[in-house]
């Protein structure tokens, strides 16, 4: 089982000097450079385009009706101002933009909704990213960090035209978006279950420390993973209680149940923390068992050689034999033949009641067998 690595971002979290005035903003200087995308819906039609120069968003914006305006990375501060300067971004918002370490948060502007969220998917590692979402009229922006995320099933369906996603209101996107940043998570969740179940097979076999080692590890991704569903929890809580005039109550509705997907994320998360302490405790049992069967066996071994310890010492003692009642077998002609006689007898007469009361059996624990076979 390989299990992944600490999640680690491609860049450092960018900060400003301490003591910077608020809306200062610290563009990484090895960020990717902004890829933006460009979907706009009006009258069942969807258009999409990869936009080279920011000054063409306002005409493309002006032909369709709702917008939706991606952007990868976060590496030139220019781009970045000017798309602030274009769609009223607040200074505030933009310096949490470009500041990747944000917790997952709702907060409401004059000019424009802003919100913070966490993504998070699997490849050789645990990879979280901070996506941010400004809601204004009719556009949604994303900012990301790096290219690749989770949204394109929401592309898939904009680009469908059997799809109703591109004849609904801009709420409905947004909406979208939300949830399937959310569902994200349901692969990685789906993952972690059978590296779990992947450690309860190991254990019965385990030799040496590297399964709990491998299960403490499982446990510290859960609570790094626990750490980003919880703030979600709580962002589309703060969505779907506070009345913002953006989200239609038919929205609400589906908002309802991103939050939904959201509690059971978390259930699922501490009920694998859970699991992942119970295996924990486990090795120890299994641990625990093999030492007390193995101390079981010497024990016998002891007891065994206790009685024969006992007689080769007794006719191994220097007591005079010119004397008749100083141990007379030393003289009898079978007596050497009848010493290892009584140790083989007595060895086989211990040997046999051990067996007798099944102390001799080693109660190894089995792996349990795979249902397919």
């Amino acid at each position: 089982m390989k299990l992944p690595a600490r999640p680690t971002l491609v860049h450092p979290f960018p900060h400003t000097a301490p003591g910077a005035a608020p809306g200062t903003i610290a563009v990484p200087p090895n960020g990717y450079p902004p890829k933006i995308e460009f979907y706009g819906c009006s009258d069942g039609q969807c258009e999409a385009l990869v936009i080279d120069n920011v000054e063409t968003l306002p005409a493309l914006i002006e032909k369709h009706a709702r917008c939706w305006i991606n952007v990868d990375g976060l590496g030139d501060e220019q781009i970045l101002r000017r798309l602030a300067e274009l769609f009223q971004i607040h200074p505030l918002a933009l310096e949490d933009i470009v500041h990747v370490h944000q917790r997952a948060k709702v907060e409401e502007y004059p000019e424009h909704l802003f919100i913070v969220l966490r993504m998070a998917w699997l490849g050789e590692e645990l990879y979280t990213e901070q996506l941010s979402m400004v809601i204004r009229n009719n556009v949604v922006l994303t900012f990301q960090e790096r290219p690749g995320d989770c949204l394109d099933p929401v592309r898939t369906r904009l680009l469908d035209r059997r799809s109703n996603l591109r004849k609904l209101s801009l709420d409905h996107v947004a909406h979208a978006i939300l949830d399937a940043i959310v569902d994200g998570y349901y692969p990685v969740i789906e993952r972690f279950g059978e590296w779990i179940e992947e450690s309860e097979r190991r254990i019965p076999l385990a030799r040496g420390a590297s399964v709990i080692s491998d299960i403490h590890d499982l446990r510290q991704e859960l609570l790094f993973l626990r750490r980003c569903v919880w703030p979600l929890r709580e962002t589309m809580n703060v969505l779907l209680r506070d009345q913002f005039s953006f989200f239609t109550h038919d929205t609400r509705l589906h908002l309802r149940d991103t939050y939904d997907h959201t509690v059971q994320l978390m259930d699922v998360v501490d009920t694998y923390r859970e699991l992942c302490a119970d295996l924990r405790d486990f090795y120890y049992a299994v641990m625990s068992q093999r030492t007390n069967e193995v101390m079981k066996v010497l024990t016998i071994v002891a007891t065994i050689f206790m009685p024969l310890s006992f007689i080769a010492g007794v006719y191994g003692m220097n007591f005079d034999t010119a004397y008749p009642s100083n141990m007379p077998e030393l003289h009898w002609p079978y007596g050497y033949i009848f010493s290892l006689a009584l140790m083989a007898l007595t060895a086989a007469g211990l040997l046999w009641f051990c067996a007798r009361r099944r102390w001799l059996t080693l109660d190894e624990v089995k792996p349990e067998a795979d249902e397919e076979g």
